[in-house]
């Protein structure tokens, strides 16, 4: 990789990082938390439901990305996530759906990106 790239996409990694970091600790955001049910939780993380989440993942994956060959890959990778890391994505798919094509949504698909680029 030539220089001028590489000065290019470090602060953006570090940016995404700083980011992932924020959303990650803060629990007031809708990012936050852990996948491990509390006792007495009405509504448990279930299979059914991290099937959900993994379709409403790939489903955002479709609309942003056009090649079907990535798709798969991806969708290799999601079902070797753990359930924290699950409900954290389709919270960020939730974002982006939410959003569009704002910045919020375009940092939410970055991050998914980087999930499973990444992880």
């Amino acid at each position: 990789m030539n220089k001028e790239l590489k000065k290019f996409i470090k602060p953006i990694l570090w940016s995404l990082a700083f980011l992932f970091v924020i959303f990650v600790s803060d629990p007031s955001t809708s990012f936050g938390g852990t996948a491990d049910p509390k006792p007495g939780d009405p509504h448990p993380y279930t299979f059914l439901t991290r099937e959900a989440d993994m379709s409403k993942i790939l489903s955002v994956l479709e609309n942003r990305v056009g090649s079907q060959k990535l798709i798969e890959k991806a969708k290799d990778r999601l079902f070797t996530f753990n359930d924290a890391k699950t409900r954290l994505m389709s919270d960020l798919a939730d974002r982006i759906v939410k959003e569009g094509n704002t910045a919020g949504g375009d940092i939410a698909f970055l991050l998914i990106t980087a999930l499973i680029i990444l992880s």
